[in-house]
């Protein structure tokens, strides 16, 4: 299994796990020597007393340093993984919050032992093992053949139940993540399912994904206790062999020193125990891959910036491309003013092209020019959350805006709020009609005039009156601003200056 962590870490866990095996190891050593000369010999112990308090004092700091060590090196590395995650997000793309959260809060916060814990342990481990075999080989090799015998028993049971785990612990990951979505959206929609009488298909689809979740909860405990059960099997079994080789030479063949049995038996489980704490370990590293792998899902590669800056806005060989090909090598270029019309069948990518002109959407390849980032966008994917109608318009005068509003028969729908313009819009609740949300967008392009306006169907919803008002306004800003407009109705193609079909992968141009 391969450690995802830096080489730099690696080689200092290492460095300083050789210290810690070494100075338990002479701790060892120094309590073996003392019993012999206290309990056979029968002679001064201060000098091995003396070390052996030294050697352990040595071993426990060490030790806390390298936990202290690997806590900081987890929390740099778990940091550096969740700005890798926001830096991610693309404010200009609809992304679900609910995994974005999950993501940060439960998947990383799960990945967070691998790091801390995991990762440490087996280097630990590994080092601790593999030191322990080698001192025994020269002061006991008959007990270290049997530790070698029997070891490779708990690595292996514990990597076969540790892969079964990481696929259960995706699985886990993946159901929590759409529990928590659907319940989320249960309660955002509580109104719709109470005045539809969808309660009991509500509780019964929340039920399910909630027994779903518990049942592959309970596997992966099911696979905890199996391994617990295995490890302590093969500990006890390894232990008792060797515990059983030193008996027999001790009574029997009488071939063993003091010193050699009892250090044999004050490494043996230490032997062991270290083994089975990686077996755990294992365990719960493979549960924390599985919420890595569902985290990283969530890190959006950023896509390459295909806007530069030129003269004119034009279109520049492009190909743009949603689940198949909208439009093929593609070059147009547009005038510094003026009404743009585009038409087209339904789903011919017309809103696609808007999108990667407001630089939303990144085209497979060529490249857009733009003159400068002065763009306004009308379109259905507004979404509004603490700011009040007075910030969305940039604080532009009162007067200024009353003046606009009042075009645009929102004066009165606004100003009956109980702040007005001050009105606090919170999770996109726009205390609106579906028209006067339209007419509110067009109001916020209206008051900043930007150079360029990009518009998604701008007379849709409105009624003549208003449609009226507004076709006027845009014949008035199209002699000095570019607007570029997706249009159905026959009333603003009959004020564009230049219209643009879709169709066939190109663009067809006429006057």
């Amino acid at each position: 299994m391969k450690l995802d962590i830096d080489k730099m870490y690696l080689v200092k866990y290492t460095l300083i796990s050789v210290f810690i095996a070494l100075f338990y190891i002479l701790f060892g050593h120094e309590l073996s020597k003392l019993l012999e000369r206290l309990i056979i010999f029968k002679t001064d112990v201060s000098n091995s007393l003396i070390l052996m308090v030294v050697y352990f004092l040595l071993f426990v700091l060490v030790t806390f340093m390298y936990n202290k060590y690997s806590g900081q090196v987890a929390s740099t590395i778990v940091t550096e993984k969740a700005y890798q995650l926001l830096d991610s997000i693309d404010v200009n793309s609809k992304r679900e919050s609910e995994s974005i959260l999950n993501a940060l809060f439960v998947h990383l916060e799960k990945y967070r032992p691998y790091q801390m814990s995991f990762i440490p342990t087996v280097v630990l481990t590994t080092t601790k093992v593999v030191l322990i075999i080698a001192v025994l080989f020269f002061i006991e090799p008959i007990a270290a053949i049997i530790l070698l015998t029997t070891a490779p028993f708990i690595p292996l049971f514990y990597i076969l139940v540790g892969l079964k785990t990481e696929d259960e612990a995706l699985t886990q990951a993946t159901e929590f993540d759409e529990m928590g979505t659907l319940f989320l959206n249960l309660v955002r929609g509580k109104d719709t399912v109470k005045f539809t009488n969808a309660e009991k298909e509500a509780n019964d689809t929340l039920e399910t994904s909630n027994e779903n979740f518990l049942t592959t909860t309970m596997h992966i405990l099911k696979y905890a206790f199996q391994s617990t059960l295995m490890l302590e099997f093969i500990t006890i079994l390894g232990i008792g062999l060797t515990a059983l080789e030193v008996g027999l030479r001790i009574i029997i063949f009488e071939n063993i020193t003091f010193y050699q049995s009892f250090f044999v038996l004050l490494m043996a489980p230490e032997f062991y125990a270290s083994l089975k704490v990686m077996g755990t370990e294992f365990h719960n590293g493979k549960l924390a891959d599985g919420h890595l792998e569902k985290f990283n899902e969530s890190i959006k590669p950023k896509a390459r910036e295909y806007r530069t800056f030129g003269d004119i806005l034009q279109l520049k060989n492009i190909t743009l491309k949603t689940d198949r090909e909208l439009l093929k090598n593609t070059t147009l270029n547009f005038n510094d003013t003026g009404l743009i019309a585009i038409t087209g069948k339904s789903g011919v990518g017309k809103t696609t092209l808007l999108n990667s002109i407001g630089g939303l959407k990144p085209v497979e390849s060529g490249e857009i020019i733009i003159p400068h980032d002065d763009f306004g966008y009308i379109s259905d994917d507004l979404y509004l959350s603490d700011i009040t109608f007075k910030q969305y318009f940039e604080n532009v005068d009162d007067e200024t805006i009353n003046e606009v509003l009042k075009d645009l028969n929102l004066y009165t729908s606004i100003m009956s709020l109980d702040d007005g313009l001050n009105t606090l819009i919170v999770n996109n609740n726009v205390p609106l009609s579906g028209g006067e949300i339209v007419r509110l967008k067009l109001a916020r392009v209206l008051l900043l005039k930007p150079k360029i306006i990009l518009m998604d169907e701008p007379t849709e919803f409105l009624d003549e009156e208003t449609e009226r008002v507004v076709l006027e306004h845009l014949k008035e800003l199209k002699n000095n601003h570019l607007i570029i407009a997706v249009v159905h109705k026959e009333k603003l193609l009959d004020i564009a200056d230049t219209h643009i079909k879709m169709k066939n992968e190109t663009l067809e141009v006429s006057a």
